[in-house]
C-alpha cells in the first residue's frame, strides 16, 4: 500500500521539551473534554436502552390483546357451538382481525431468540387451535353433532388445544416481562455508571492535573485525546474519521499510522458488512422459498397453488405485481392463470410462444428482460417453469422503470420457479383425474358418481332451509332401435347432442348428470313442481323437434318429475320417484312429462306410438 502523506504541516513541529510549557493549560481543557465525552456516553446510553423498552412494552401489549381476541373467538364459537345462533359468529369473526394485528405486532419486538422462540410457539399454539378446532367449529361441521357425547368431546378437544395455547401466551407474558425488567434495570445501571463515572473521572483529571502540572509541562494532551477519542471510535465501529492533533514529530508520527490503519480497517468493514448483509438477503429469500414449498407441499389446489407462489416470489423480490402463465394445451402459446394485482381476473390475454419476453421465456427455457404483461408497456423478468425437460409455464415480475434485480436475487428466484412447476403440474395432474373421475367421457356430463354426492348436499339445504328442490330422470325413447338401425356410432353422437342440448336450455343453477345408458338427470335447483314441469316440457318439445326432421331418428324423450318436500324426504326417495314416474311416462305412451305428484300425465303433444 502507498505511503500516505501526513496530514500536518511539520513546520509547525515542536519538541517534546519546547511543549512542556502548554502542560498545564491544556491539563484543565482535558480535564473538561472527558467529562463532556462521559456525558455524550450517558446520553447514548440513555437513547439506545429506552426504545428497547418501549419493544417490550409494545409486546406485552400485544400479547394481551392476542389474548382478549382469542378469548372472543372461543366465546363466541362455544356459543354457536351450543345454541346454533349464527349471531355468536360475529365475536369471533372479529377476534380473528384482531389476533391477527395483535400477532402482526407481535413479531419483531425484540432480537432475543428465547423471547422469539416463545413469541412463535404462542402463534403456533394459535394456528393449531385455528386448524384443529375453530375452523371446523366455525364452519358449521360441529353445530348440529349426531349426539349430546360428540359435541361434549368436542369442546373437550377445544379447550385441551386452548389450553395449551394459554400456557404458551403465558410464558411469553413472563419471558416479555422479565426481559423489559432487566432492560429496565440496566438503563439504570447504564446511568448511574456512567454519571458516576463521567463525575469521578473529572474529579481526579482535575486533582492530577494541578499536582502534576509541573511535570506534565509536554504538549502531548491534544494529540493524545486525539489518539484516545481514535481508538474509541474504532472500539465502537466508527471508522470514517481521522485523528488530527497538533504536537511533536514523535506523536504525529503515532497519528499518521493510526490514520493509515484506521482507513484500511474501514475498506475491510464496509466489503465484510456488503458481504454479510448479501449473505443474509440470501438467507432470507432462499427461507421465502423453503416456506413456499412448505406452504404449497401438501395442496393439489390449481388455485392455491397459484396465489403462494406468486405472493412467495413477490416477497422474495420485493415486487408488487407476478402473473402466472400457463401453457395451453395447444402448446403454441402461454395463458395467464393468476395475478397477483387482478387475482384470477387477470386482463392480459394469451401470447404466442416467442413474441415479447414471456414468449421467449416459455420457448427456450431462458430467464428474459424485456417489455412485459403482453401489452408491451413495461419492463419485466420472466423466469421458465420447467419440469424435467418440458417448460409448462412462465413466471412473470412486472418491473419499475429502468429495475434490474440483482443477479444473486434472479437465481433465488430460478431456485423457486423449479419447486413452483413442480407443484403446479402436480396440481393440473390431480385436477385432470379430478375431472375425469367426475364427468362422463361421451357427454362431458357430471356422471352418477358426482350427482349422488350432489343430490345429497342439494338435499340437506332444501330440508334445512326449507327451499324448494326438483329432479328429473330423462330417458330417450327407442334408443336401442337407434343403435340397431344406425350403429352404435351414430347412438354416441345423439347422446352428445341431446346432453348439448340439455346444458344449453338449463339455468346456470341447475345441473345436468349422465345417470347410465340413455338416461339423463337433471336438478333444478330453488324450484317447485310446476316450475321443474315448464322446464321439462322445454326439454321434451326441444329434443322431438330437434330430431324428427327428414333423415333424422326421431328420437323423444320420457321425463320423470319428483320435489322436495313433496314427493321424497331423502336422495334415494327422490331419484326412485323421478324414475318411477319417468317409467309411468314410458308406460303412457313415451314422449311425455309426468310429475311424481301429479293425479294424472299432463303432456301437450300427440303421442308416439311404438
Amino acid at each position: 500500500m502507498p505511503t500516505k502523506q501526513p496530514d500536518h504541516d511539520r513546520a509547525t513541529e515542536r519538541s517534546l521539551s519546547a511543549a512542556v510549557d502548554r502542560g498545564t493549560r491544556v491539563a484543565v481543557a482535558g480535564s473538561l473534554a472527558i467529562s463532556l465525552l462521559l456525558l455524550a456516553l450517558l446520553g447514548w446510553f440513555t437513547l439506545v436502552s429506552q426504545p428497547t423498552i418501549v419493544l417490550y412494552e409494545r409486546g406485552l401489549l400485544a400479547l394481551q390483546d392476542g389474548h382478549a381476541a382469542m378469548l372472543d373467538q372461543e366465546t363466541g364459537l362455544r356459543g354457536f357451538l351450543t345454541t346454533g345462533d349464527l349471531s355468536y359468529l360475529q365475536p369471533y369473526t372479529a377476534g380473528r382481525g384482531e389476533l391477527a394485528r395483535a400477532n402482526g405486532r407481535m413479531l419483531g419486538i425484540t432480537s432475543d431468540p428465547r423471547l422469539t422462540r416463545s413469541v412463535v410457539t404462542v402463534q403456533l399454539t394459535q394456528q393449531l387451535w385455528t386448524d384443529n378446532w375453530a375452523m371446523p367449529a366455525a364452519s358449521g361441521e360441529q353445530s348440529t353433532p349426531s349426539s349430546t357425547t360428540a359435541r361434549d368431546d368436542f369442546l373437550r378437544a377445544g379447550k385441551v388445544e386452548f389450553d395449551r395455547y394459554r400456557a404458551a401466551q403465558l410464558d411469553a407474558v413472563r419471558l416479555t416481562r422479565d426481559s423489559l425488567h432487566q432492560a429496565r434495570k440496566r438503563q439504570q445501571i447504564a446511568l448511574s455508571g456512567a454519571l458516576g463515572t463521567a463525575l469521578l473521572v473529572a474529579g481526579i483529571t482535575v486533582a492530577v492535573s494541578v499536582r502534576r502540572r509541573n511535570a506534565l509541562r509536554r504538549d502531548v494532551i491534544a494529540p493524545v485525546d486525539a489518539l484516545l477519542q481514535g481508538l474509541d471510535d474504532v472500539s465502537q465501529g466508527r471508522l470514517e474519521g481521522k485523528v488530527c492533533s497538533p504536537g511533536p514529530r514523535e506523536l504525529l508520527d503515532v497519528i499518521d499510522g493510526f490514520n493509515q490503519m484506521t482507513g484500511a480497517l474501514l475498506v475491510a468493514s464496509t466489503a465484510a458488512a456488503e458481504r454479510e448483509e448479501l449473505i443474509a438477503n440470501q438467507a432470507m429469500r432462499l427461507q421465502g422459498v423453503l416456506s413456499m414449498v412448505r406452504e404449497i407441499g401438501g395442496s393439489l389446489n390449481l388455485k392455491y397453488v397459484l396465489i403462494s407462489i406468486a405472493e412467495a416470489a413477490s416477497s422474495i423480490s420485493g415486487i408488487e405485481r407476478v402473473v402466472v402463465w400457463l401453457v395451453g394445451e395447444n402448446q403454441t402459446s402461454v395463458e395467464p392463470r393468476w395475478d397477483s394485482v387482478d387475482g384470477a381476473t387477470v386482463t392480459s390475454s394469451a401470447i404466442d410462444l416467442g413474441v415479447g419476453v414471456v414468449g421467449r421465456a416459455a420457448k427456450y427455457g431462458r430467464a428474459s428482460h424485456g417489455n412485459s404483461l403482453g401489452d408491451e408497456t413495461g419492463a419485466s423478468l420472466a423466469v421458465p417453469l420447467v419440469v424435467g425437460a418440458r417448460i409448462i409455464g412462465v413466471l412473470e415480475l412486472a418491473l419499475t422503470a429502468g429495475q434490474q434485480l440483482p443477479d444473486d436475487q434472479i437465481e433465488v428466484i430460478e431456485t423457486l420457479s423449479i419447486h413452483a412447476a413442480t407443484a403446479i403440474e402436480a396440481a393440473r395432474l390431480h385436477e385432470g383425474a379430478s375431472h375425469a373421475s367426475e364427468h362422463d367421457a361421451l357427454t362431458r356430463l357430471p356422471n352418477r358418481r358426482r350427482l349422488e354426492a350432489d343430490l345429497i348436499s342439494e338435499c340437506e339445504r332444501s330440508l334445512r332451509y326449507a327451499r324448494p328442490l326438483s329432479f328429473l330422470m330423462l330417458d330417450l325413447d327407442h334408443f336401442k332401435a337407434i343403435n340397431d338401425t344406425y350403429g352404435h356410432a351414430r347412438g354416441d353422437d345423439v347422446l352428445q347432442e341431446v346432453a348439448a342440448l340439455i346444458s344449453e336450455l338449463l339455468r346456470t343453477t341447475d345441473t345436468a348428470y349422465r345417470y347410465g345408458g340413455e338416461e339423463i338427470a337433471v336438478i333444478v335447483r330453488e324450484s317447485n313442481s310446476a316450475a321443474a314441469q315448464v322446464l321439462a316440457e322445454r326439454l321434451r318439445s326441444r329434443i322431438q323437434a330437434t330430431f324428427s326432421g327428414p333423415g333424422e331418428t326421431g328420437v323423444t324423450a320420457s321425463i320423470g318429475i319428483a320435489s322436495m318436500p313433496a314427493d321424497a324426504a331423502t336422495p334415494q326417495a327422490l331419484v326412485a320417484a323421478a324414475d318411477a314416474a319417468m317409467y309411468l311416462a314410458k308406460h303412457q305412451g313415451r314422449n311425455r312429462v309426468v310429475v311424481a305428484s301429479a293425479p294424472k300425465v299432463l303432456v301437450n303433444h300427440q303421442r308416439i306410438s311404438d
